[in-house]
């Protein structure tokens, strides 16, 4: 019950369009009720000239003109005004459930979208992309249905039932019993078939979401499958997984139908008991005893099958909707075990003022690991002061790019502490913190959109001003007004229309704008021809002094005028200092460099053993 109401808690804004779609459900009810007293009223009254025998009867015929034809034409024209008036209830009332379930869909769906974006990276990098886009995508409809079942079938379902139940009744006691009869086999037929149905539906949403991922990572890989060729294989593996969904759904499918045969017949026979009853009711009380009209007639027998029709109609349609139901809730559960995930990086409950402004960054014994027992980061400890340009170099996956992700709190350090002007940065607020950062990486993600609003991406409101000067400053003005559009030039999906230096400038122009007193740069020149990582790195070298700037590269051209270079092995910082002084230990950097840079034996001085100097201001 606690999970229907957090279900229906999303719908709670429109309360009142619900009253008002259960209100006019009701009163098509009503409307539809007077539907077969029109042919009761044609069999017993005009064509069988009995007396009316109730009000409703008498109303009907007292509003019909006297003559035969009269009649007939009047209760035709009766039943077209009382179908035509419940079709427009229903259309009315259709239109504000689906403005309700619509609402209550975009509630889920932003409630959703809003806490994936929470959520930390590790959670999305230990699942599958997919896997969140279904979620998002598709199981967010079940509580859509679900409200849909609850109050369009259910409730009204149940108002329907007792409304019906007290007509019957008062026309034929003894039949209302018999078809009571139905309930208990439809109750015991459910609880069988909803257990299985729903465990057949949580295997079909698991290998529908399995289908989602497979279809968006070979989407992903398309230039990988085409330059290997693997065509072919991607295409059998993608049939693999439509055939092990399409095998799951078919037995879903067959425990429905047999769930559907077994109402079906339950239905049936409520009817054969009632038909046979009162087939034999009318001929006790007409042929045999003779109680005319008091007794029960052919047209009250045609009434009340039409209203066992419109009695065991909401019994279906609760009973049939088991399968739909079990859907929803599996897909409601999906959605819930989302948002039931606790961002692993949250603010604090009262988090310090922080301003953006220049800042001295300190690392003071960090580590740090993704998965217990495997150290990356091991008593790391470097100070950073505002306005300097540092590097983190080193062979790959010793963890530079991990410290990277550390600062702006992207995850949190297992040991040890991050602090900008000796605050930690877990005491501010995550906005806060990240306000101060700008990031570069090797892949920078642009949008289909302008050149003008990928480099306002971080700050919306930017003038034309504002994003020329950010252009200007990292070099890509010039290249951006050979465009065909310039700045208005639009570009294209993963931004193929441009060079690869290109949207890299692009890239430190967007980080520019936001005007961030800490710059980081991830690799970023790695994956530049030569002339185009000379073009980078004298824009860094222009920023230098105007910004803290942190770049983490294997590559030491890049980082050979930075203040200081911190140099890291096996997750650990083994030698620091600048260019030359490290070149002068002949250790680890010298080695890199020699390899790197094709220094020659004779033309470094002699190994000297200069110490490494303690963390400090660089």
């Amino acid at each position: 019950m606690r999970f229907l109401l957090r279900c229906l808690a999303y719908f709670r804004p429109d309360l009142p369009r619900i009253v008002w779609s259960l209100a006019l459900t009701f009163l098509a009810t009503l409307v539809g009720l007077l539907q077969p007293i029109t042919v009761k009223v044609l069999i017993d009254s005009v064509l069988g000239n009995k007396p009316a025998s109730g009000w409703v009867d008498g109303l009907f015929v007292a509003v019909l003109p006297a003559s035969k034809e009269g009649q007939i034409i009047g209760l035709a024209a009766i039943g077209l005004l009382i179908t035509i008036t419940a079709a427009v209830l229903v259309m009315v009332q259709t239109m504000a459930s689906v403005k309700v379930g619509y609402y209550g869909l975009r509630h889920v769906r932003s409630d959703l979208f809003m806490h994936l974006q929470r959520l930390s990276l590790a959670y999305h990098r230990s699942r599958p992309q997919g896997d969140s886009l279904y979620r998002l995508s598709s199981d967010t409809y079940g509580f859509q249905t679900i409200l849909n079942i609850i109050v369009g079938n259910v409730l009204v379902s149940i108002v329907m039932l007792l409304v019906m139940a007290w007509v019957m009744f008062t026309i034929q006691p003894m039949l209302a019993l018999i078809s009571l009869v139905a309930i208990p086999l439809l109750l015991w037929t459910h609880r069988w078939a909803n257990r299985a149905i729903t465990a057949g539906w949580e295997e079909a949403k698991v290998a529908d979401s399995g289908l989602m991922t497979v279809v968006q990572r070979a989407v992903a890989s398309l230039w990988l499958t085409q330059a290997f060729r693997r065509e072919k294989h991607e295409y059998q593996k993608f049939r693999g997984e439509v055939d092990g969904a399409m095998a799951i759904l078919f037995r879903v499918h067959w425990r429905e139908v047999i769930y559907t045969l077994l109402v079906a017949s339950i239905l049936g026979l409520g009817v054969a008991l009632i038909l046979g009853f009162g087939g034999w009711f009318v001929y006790r009380d007409q042929y045999v005893t003779g109680a005319g009209e008091a007794g029960m007639t052919i047209g009250k027998l045609y009434v009340f099958l039409a209203y066992l029709n419109k009695f065991y109609e909401p019994l279906n349609k609760m009973t049939g909707s088991g399968s739909t139901f079990a859907q929803a809730t599996v897909q409601a559960k999906r959605v819930f075990e989302v948002l039931d995930q606790k961002p692993m990086i949250e603010d604090p409950p009262n988090p310090l003022a922080f301003p953006k402004q220049s800042r001295v960054i300190e690392f003071k014994n960090v580590d740090f690991e993704y998965l217990p027992g495997k150290p990356i980061l091991r008593d790391v400890s470097a100070k950073i002061t505002p306005g300097n340009m540092v590097a983190f170099v080193g062979e790959s996956g010793v963890g530079k790019s991990t410290i990277l992700s550390l600062l702006p709190r992207f995850y949190d350090v297992t040991a040890g502490s991050i602090e900008l002007d000796g605050l930690n940065v877990r005491s501010v607020a995550t906005a806060d913190l990240r306000a101060h950062i700008a990031i570069v990486l090797q892949e920078n993600p642009l949008l289909p959109a302008t050149v003008a609003e990928n480099i306002a991406y971080g700050v919306p409101g930017a003038t034309q001003e504002q994003i020329r000067a950010a252009a200007e400053a990292s070099e890509a003005d010039e290249f951006i007004k050979r465009l065909p559009e310039g700045y208005d030039t639009i570009l294209n999906e993963n931004a193929t229309n441009i060079s690869g230096g290109q949207r890299q400038r692009l890239a430190i122009a967007r980080a520019l704008i936001t005007e961030a007193p800490i710059l980081i740069l991830d690799e970023p020149t790695s994956a530049l021809d030569p002339q185009n990582e000379q073009l980078i790195t004298a824009t860094l070298g222009k920023l230098k002094g105007k910004r803290t700037i942190i770049i983490v590269s294997h590559r030491l051209s890049t980082v050979a005028d930075c203040d200081e270079i911190f140099v890291m092995e096996g997750g650990r910082i083994t030698e620091r200092g600048r260019h030359d002084e490290l070149i002068l230990r002949r250790g680890p950097y010298y080695r890199m460099a020699r390899h790197q840079l094709k220094l020659e034996d004779d033309a470094a001085p002699p190994a000297s053993p200069v110490p490494i100097p303690a963390p400090g201001t660089v």
